[in-house]
């Protein structure tokens, strides 16, 4: 599978553990909790969907199944917002 690619129209900044995604062109605003940062910035250094997998099991108490079923789940939401390039 290749590697995501955030929308160069995105601008992110981190608060606390979490991080605030501001799509540019409509001025939409989106909220990331801990574990959605932690995938968007993996996005951002050009890993995979099963790269990001990976990680997540290993940064939190997640088995893989689970942790691919958010990661396709978020990568879904953020295409369909326009997030992702």
């Amino acid at each position: 599978m290749t590697a995501l690619r955030p929308n160069p129209d995105v601008i992110s900044k981190r608060l606390d553990s979490g991080a605030v995604l501001v799509h540019i062109p409509t001025s939409r605003i989106f909220e990331l909790n801990e574990t959605g940062t932690l995938v968007w910035d993996l996005i951002g250094a050009g890993s995979t969907p099963a790269q990001i997998t990976s990680q997540l099991v290993k940064s939190f108490e997640v088995d893989e199944v689970q942790a691919a079923d958010e990661v396709t789940s978020l990568v879904e939401q953020l295409r369909a917002e326009g997030l992702l390039a």
